[in-house]
């Protein structure tokens, strides 16, 4: 007869680790919430960079006499609000998955030990992979607005020359 972890007494025989696994639980929630934190800090610096060089290249540009009906000007400008949108939006996606006190509350007091702690490791298991998942699609968002950034930028830096030189 195969055994279950309901035949042995508090599943310990099954899952000998369960205590040693425990510890990593809150260690978990921190790591992603850290991470999250980190990423955002990067959208928020690239939407910061991007606004100091959107605003500071037309003075720049007005101080040497470089008009501003160019294309090249209205498509470094559109960058810049496809920068902003998509940077608004990363920033905005998703919240760290971590525990509802209120389930716990609710579903997991009347465990005893050793089933709330491999319950916990379960349910922090199952938070990190989808915090990881948005870790990773924040970053997806950084990486494409820090790409628009430089297209930005060419755009600019195209758009200074070839009306600086037809002046």
């Amino acid at each position: 007869m195969s055994e279950t972890i309901k035949d042995i007494p508090n599943g310990a025989g099954k899952y000998p680790s369960t205590e040693l696994a425990y510890e990593f639980v809150q260690f978990s929630y921190s790591v992603a919430i850290n991470r999250l934190q980190a990423i955002d800090s990067k959208i928020q610096g690239l939407l910061t960079s991007a606004t100091a060089i959107t605003v500071a290249v037309p003075i720049f540009a007005k101080a040497i006499s470089v008009g501003f009906s160019s294309n090249w000007f209205y498509a470094a400008m559109a960058a810049y609000v496809a920068l902003v949108v998509v940077g608004v939006y990363g920033m905005k996606m998703g919240t760290v998955k971590v525990i509802d006190l209120k389930k716990l509350y609710n579903e997991w007091l009347h465990k005893d030990i050793w089933e709330f702690k491999k319950d916990g490791v379960f349910f922090a298991g199952e938070d990190f992979n989808d915090n990881k998942g948005l870790i990773d699609k924040k970053s997806l968002f950084r990486n494409i607005m820090a790409i628009i950034l430089l297209g930005e930028i060419l755009c600019i830096v195209v758009w200074v020359v070839t009306t600086g030189q037809s002046i």
